[in-house]
């Protein structure tokens, strides 16, 4: 009877069954390895990165070319405008009238024969006329044009009436008769007032004279 447990117990058929079972180990290990090296490697993916294209911006346009430059003629001479004379307006002519005392008459008597006169001691003395004040003054002053008169062509008469004190001033003067328009009228009063006449005089003294009269004309032409 065969002895199935001593049969396994044999170092002999152990070791023949060990090597028997490694033996096929390295032939189905090396089909394997075979086998293995014919596989393709394996495709590794790379991840893809997007790359954001930007247009590309156009460069500016270039500059637009500068202008021609504009001839211009040049300036004509200078010519200074000729010159002007402005002729003055003729100055006004001042006439003065005065009232003077009229002289008696003088009546022829009869031819009577010359009594000769008492004589006396003391010797007579010169006879001094009197007259009265001047009619123009003696201070030249300028009488002056009124200028809205001048310049609208109008003339002018005025009659003055003042008292002349012994030093040959005026006072009390008023204009009694105008011609023209008023603005003659306080020209001519500025006038005898500024004026300095001659006094009446009586027995060589100087008197005050008084309502003297003074016509003041104001005339463009003369």
């Amino acid at each position: 009877m065969f002895d199935y447990a001593q049969e396994q117990r044999s170092p002999v058929k152990q070791a023949v069954g060990v090597g028997g079972v490694s033996f096929i180990f390295l032939v189905l290990g090396g089909i394997y390895a075979t086998w293995v090296d014919k596989q393709p490697a394996p495709v590794q993916h790379v991840p893809m990165q997007a790359v954001v294209i930007r247009p590309v911006k156009p460069p500016p346009p270039p500059p637009p070319p500068p202008p021609p430059p504009q001839l211009t003629a040049p300036p004509p001479p200078y010519i200074p405008p000729p010159k002007i004379k402005v002729l003055q307006p003729p100055k006004p002519v001042v006439r003065h009238v005065t009232h003077t005392k009229p002289l008696k008459p003088v009546v022829p008597s009869p031819h009577v024969a010359a009594t000769p006169a008492p004589t006396s001691s003391a010797p007579p003395g010169p006879a001094v006329p009197d007259h009265v004040a001047g009619s123009r003054p003696v201070n030249h002053v300028a009488l002056e044009y009124p200028d809205e008169a001048q310049d609208e062509g109008r003339e002018g008469r005025v009659s003055v009436v003042c008292d002349v004190e012994p030093t040959g001033e005026t006072s009390n003067c008023k204009a009694t008769s105008i011609t023209g328009g008023q603005d003659f009228a306080r020209a001519a009063l500025d006038y005898v007032r500024k004026a300095r006449y001659v006094p009446a005089t009586a027995n060589g003294v100087p008197v005050k004279e008084f309502h003297h009269t003074y016509t003041i004309s104001f005339s463009l032409n003369e």
